[in-house]
């Protein structure tokens, strides 16, 4: 007769991503990734280019009749104003126009914009502390910093933007209604890997106790919030999400 065996029973784990916890606790090398979207060209883009190209052709059409005609012919009449259009129309795109066509990320470390390459401006989910939503953008506002979206430009990053922030922080967004914005599609932007977080020097949020060695580190899954490893409690102390 065959002898009965125990059970072996798994260890429940401790919530850390990759140990079969249930929980938002990560540690600093887990994965992590966002998606960066590009801006889409809007008709105040296209037309202060246009107004600028306009303003040149003016310009030269101006020089070109005002001194390089030749003696005996002269200056043509009209060069002058060809001139001053040229100013006119060059000043005006230049003080009015829609320049700035910038990047957006949205992912696990927050949302950033790229303002220059290699500069980017980022604001950590758990840093964030409201969500404006107006007609013409999607802001988000930070402890001394705040990034404006461009519905016209970027709405799929400002509903990537709005939908993770119900998600990861709610309490921000009460006053933005539900469908306020058409929802996420999860085949818009580049999904782009992110590297893990710099921690070391940086201190606790519920112990204040300094992180000297990244390993100590422990972060939360949701909003990003850091942690030292002998002080993780049982909810995340910014979005009260699960982590042990």
């Amino acid at each position: 007769m065959a002898t009965d065996r125990p059970v072996k029973r798994k260890r429940r784990g401790s919530g850390v991503a990759g140990q079969g916890g249930d929980g938002f606790l990560r540690s600093r090398t887990d994965p992590r990734s966002e998606r960066r979207f590009e801006p889409k060209a809007s008709v105040a883009h296209v037309l202060t280019w246009l107004g600028m190209s306009v303003a040149a052709l003016l310009a030269g059409a101006g020089v070109y009749g005002q001194w390089f005609r030749g003696e005996e012919a002269g200056g043509h009449p009209y060069a002058p104003y060809l001139l001053l259009f040229a100013v006119l129309l060059g000043g005006a795109s230049a003080l009015f126009g829609q320049w700035s066509m910038k990047p957006i990320r949205v992912g696990d470390a927050g949302v950033a914009i790229e303002n220059a390459p290699g500069e980017i401006e980022r604001i950590g989910w758990n840093d964030v502390t409201r969500l404006l939503l107006t007609d013409a953008a999607l802001t988000v506002q930070g402890s001394g910093t705040a990034i404006a979206i461009p519905l016209r430009t970027h709405l799929p990053a400002a509903s990537r933007v709005l939908a993770e922030a119900r998600s990861r922080v709610p309490a921000h967004l009460t006053d933005i209604k539900e469908g306020a914005l058409p929802p996420p599609d999860d085949a818009a932007g580049e999904v782009r890997p992110l590297e893990p977080p710099q921690v070391a020097g940086l201190r606790c949020k519920v112990t204040d106790k300094l992180i000297a060695f990244e390993a100590d580190a422990r972060l939360c899954g949701r909003c990003g919030e850091l942690y030292h490893k002998e002080g993780v409690p049982p909810r995340c102390a910014t979005c009260e999400a699960p982590l042990r």
